[in-house]
């Protein structure tokens, strides 16, 4: 049973609200993080469902990664929705294009992996030929659309009767997203129907220490917005390692203490190689993680995820290790801040981040005034006991 989708009878007015907005056009729904746009999104599931009297086949959620897929399936049972009815936009181009087109999939040769632009484009002109009965379904559900292309809502406008979307453009951090004006433009409406003004998911201090990395206007609307008590005590706290290896053995200790309160806890890394890395160091250490290809989210084991499928997730505390230049190369400043901002705000209680002296991300500075706020500590080493090992080239490949 799922630990944090709420019953229907625990949400807000204004969450009951986007649940219960009317079929007969598309609804685009905006809301911070926190606000609950996938408790909505899966309620209306249900609600439009029950409304129409739709078997499971007439239609779908879709959402971009395969995390949130998981995510989503472990909450379906309270609802009775079935799991088939979740799937990646990518995963299912790929079973039409299979299908109807050819069994070979388009390739990326650069990236090593099916062409999924290429893809999506030839289902676009699949589903618009008139070879196929559209619409397929009566309706679809989007959660985190942001992350989708235009293209995706060209093709999704098409293959159902109504589409709602939920997202929000602050977490927009894929290179082929959409922003809001897109897909407005996309199925046609003129402006959101619906802004979910309240964030109930981040404390006050994983919230301040998050809109630390907005603009200011931007800012205050966001902390206007939490409505979360502060209930953990501790503040979030910045680690500065004095080597790689103490950076890694002070993770360790710090998630062997969140393991005794019980908590859902995530590891979120900017990197893939790293999850792989540190999920192969952490398991030498006797503890029990998931990463990416392994997730179960009805167990409490900590979860090893990149930043971007970490998207859509929560979690009660969240530890961001490896905030050095290196694991940010040829991440613009505005894209580093929105990642860091969609790192944090998977929290609701506790945040933990790391790095190495003298390669720390020059972001972190952004973070230095709330200190004097006691909205974040910071620990340091500056001196290196005589027992640990000769200083070495700091580098990503150490977890290869």
């Amino acid at each position: 049973m799922s630990t944090w989708l709420l019953p229907r009878s625990e949400l807000t007015p204004e969450q009951l609200r986007a649940i219960e907005l009317p079929h007969t056009d598309h609804q685009v729904i905006f809301g911070a993080p926190g606000s609950g746009k996938t408790q909505v999104l899966i309620h209306r599931a249900d609600e439009l469902r029950r409304r129409l009297s739709l078997p499971q086949e007439r239609f779908r959620i879709f959402v971009y990664t395969n995390a949130l897929k998981r995510y989503i399936r472990s909450a379906l049972d309270l609802l009775g929705l079935p799991e088939e009815t979740v799937i990646t936009f990518d995963d299912w181009c790929r079973h039409l294009y299979q299908r109807y087109i050819s069994r070979s999939l388009p390739w990326d040769e650069y990236a090593d992996q099916p062409d999924f632009h290429a893809m999506r484009e030839a289902v676009k002109s699949l589903v618009t030929s008139g070879m196929l009965p559209v619409p397929m379904y009566d309706f679809a559900l989007v959660d985190e659309g942001q992350d989708l292309s235009p293209v995706s809502f060209e093709v999704l406008k098409r293959i159902a009767r109504h589409v709602t979307v939920c997202l929000d453009s602050r977490q927009q951090i894929y290179e082929h997203g959409s922003d809001e004006g897109e897909i407005l433009a996309a199925l046609g409406v003129r402006r959101r129907n619906l802004t979910l003004l309240d964030a109930y998911r981040c404390s006050p201090f994983v919230a301040s220490l998050a809109a630390q990395l907005l603009e200011e206007g931007e800012r205050a609307q966001y902390l206007r917005q939490v409505r979360t008590e502060q209930t953990e005590r501790q503040t979030p706290l910045l680690f500065k390692a004095a080597s790689f290896d103490e950076e890694k053995e002070r993770l360790i200790a710090v998630l062997r203490e969140r393991l005794l309160c019980d908590q859902r806890i995530a590891i979120l890394f900017p990197l893939r190689r790293q999850v792989m890395g540190f999920a192969h160091a952490l398991q030498a250490a006797g503890l029990e993680v998931e990463s990416q290809q392994e997730l179960d989210f009805s167990s409490h084991r900590p979860k090893l995820l990149t930043y971007h499928s970490a998207k859509g997730l929560t979690f009660d505390t969240v530890l961001l290790p490896r905030l050095v230049e290196s694991s940010f190369r040829r991440v613009a400043e505005e894209r580093r801040r929105r990642l860091l901002f969609v790192a944090i705000t998977r929290a609701t209680r506790w945040v933990y981040l790391s790095t190495v002296q003298g390669t720390e991300l020059a972001l972190l500075d952004a973070l230095e005034p709330l200190l004097a706020q006691r909205i974040l500590t910071k620990q340091e080493r500056k001196d290196r006991p005589d027992k640990w090992p000769e200083d070495r080239p700091e580098s990503d490949l150490d977890f290869l």
